[in-house]
């Protein structure tokens, strides 16, 4: 139901306000991320377990986000982003205040509850409250504050990392979601009815163990191989997970996700090639900070800078196509943004390894990245039946927290197995430089995997309306 005839102050207001609960979950995700070389060497651990503080944390934004289409029928929206708030308000106390890498990960995942829960929420405020004929914008400002967050993260947590201490990451963000909480208390509305619906928990228990299992034997396969009794079993169960989810909910009256909207062609189509390109954006995102101050022995706070041209190309890119998107519609935004990500991607694969070399490059696909992600969703989703948008939502917010987790835990995993033949900090230092060097490699595959995808999913549109 769209109750609105033009964007209010309280509306925008709102969305701002459950916008910074998600942008501070992802501030805090990469400002950690160029702290990872610091953080193995203090806590004594290896790249494929400090990768958890963000892979973990994703995970189990995922298992929160899937339950998005049940608390939205169940709670209202305020009380979903006040709780989700003050959880994650208390995890930011944790790890600003903790020394113990045991803690920090709580920590971590009592944010990842939070950003869970406000990610779909501001989407679905969006769609149901935003008419259609400005929904490009809203879309764009959503992506835009969401963006702002990898934009700042990586310069903010290398700033404070290198001259104060990665727990000041933690106490500088504090302000911000108590801020977040206010402003959300006095303009989050609810105006859809609320049910009384039960929580379809046999559901949401095997879309979990799909997704944990998926992630662990990423995180496996890279440190023992594929040709173990564990990593096999990890596997197994990942598939039996995501089949017995299908035919559970072929079965009942009100699944936690409906598959069903897997029926229309342009949301599968979308939905693939978006899950494809945020595991591409996410290696870039681990990869790049490692290389830099590994191989060409950058200090974190110039390994944040470099992503900061990038990062910043993507939030501005999300409103300007925003508003491409209102006026002129999906083809012309999605075929930008696919063609610099793919000529970037070519580009971080081809060149020499080098500082500038590398923020050029990335900030090509974070530029691609801006036009694309947002109107990739919007086009998507609005091409499905209005009973279907809310459960669009959470699947494209699930499946972009998940899809980062696996690009983090393969970029990872592709460089520890490098790494592990290193004895020596010259050895360290090639051995980081081959493994980045293959996690582009495959990128250039993937994304040009996802660009057939996404135009096809534009074509079948067009075909359609003809």
């Amino acid at each position: 139901m769209q109750v609105n005839e033009r964007l209010s102050v309280r509306l925008i207001l709102s969305v701002l306000a459950i916008g910074l609960l998600g942008f501070t979950d992802i501030m805090l995700e990469t400002a950690l991320n160029v702290s990872f070389p610091i953080l193995m060497v203090e806590f004594n651990i290896t790249s494929s377990t400090v990768q958890w503080l963000t892979s973990g944390v994703i995970l189990l934004t995922s298992m929160v986000v899937i339950l998005s289409p049940w608390l939205k029928k169940r709670f209202t929206n305020r009380s979903q982003f006040l709780v989700a708030t003050v959880i994650s308000i208390c995890g930011v106390l944790i790890n600003a205040m903790s020394g113990h890498f045991g803690w920090i990960l709580f920590g971590r995942l009592l944010q990842g509850i939070g950003g869970g829960v406000g990610l779909p929420l501001m989407y679905n405020v969006i769609f149901e409250q935003v008419p259609e004929q400005k929904r490009g914008t809203m879309v764009g400002l959503g992506s835009l504050i969401i963006s702002f967050a990898p934009a700042i993260g990586p310069a903010f947590g290398g700033f404070l990392t290198q001259n104060y201490d990665w727990h000041m990451v933690f106490w500088v963000v504090l302000p911000i979601q108590v801020a977040s909480l206010i402003l959300g208390w006095f303009t989050i509305k609810q105006v859809s009815p609320l049910t009384k619906e039960k929580l379809d928990l046999i559901g949401w228990l095997l879309l979990s163990t799909s997704f944990i299992a998926g992630i662990f034997v990423i995180e496996r396969i890279s440190t023992h191989g594929v040709a173990n009794y564990f990593s096999i079993s990890l596997l197994i169960i990942m598939v039996l997970g995501l089949i017995g989810y299908l035919v559970y909910a072929s079965r009942v009256r009100q699944p936690l996700l409906n598959p069903a909207i897997f029926r229309f062609r342009v949301f599968s189509l979308s939905i693939i090639a978006a899950f494809i390109t945020q595991i591409v954006n996410l290696t870039f995102n681990y990869a790049v900070p490692m290389v830099l101050q590994i191989v060409l022995f950058k200090n974190s706070q110039v390994a944040g800078l470099a992503l900061l041209p990038g990062a910043l190309g993507y939030a501005i890119m999300a409103i300007v196509s925003g508003r491409l998107y209102d006026r002129f519609g999906a083809r012309f935004p999605v075929t930008i943004g696919l063609v610099l990500m793919v000529i970037g991607t070519i580009l971080m694969a081809s060149m020499p390894v080098s500082l500038y070399g590398m923020t050029l490059n990335f900030m090509v696909i974070q530029l691609g990245a801006g036009f694309w992600f947002g109107n990739n969703m919007a086009h998507a989703v609005s091409h499905v039946p209005v009973e279907y948008q809310s459960v669009g939502n959470s699947i494209f917010s699930a499946t972009s927290n998940y899809a980062a987790a696996v690009g983090i835990a393969m970029s990872a995993g592709i460089i520890s197995i490098f790494q592990k033949n290193a004895h020596s900090t010259a050895e360290m230092i090639n051995t980081t430089y081959i493994g980045s060097q293959w996690v582009s490699r495959l990128d250039v595959i993937l994304i040009c995997l996802a660009s057939a995808l996404s135009l096809h999913a534009l074509m079948s549109v067009s075909r359609k309306n003809k």
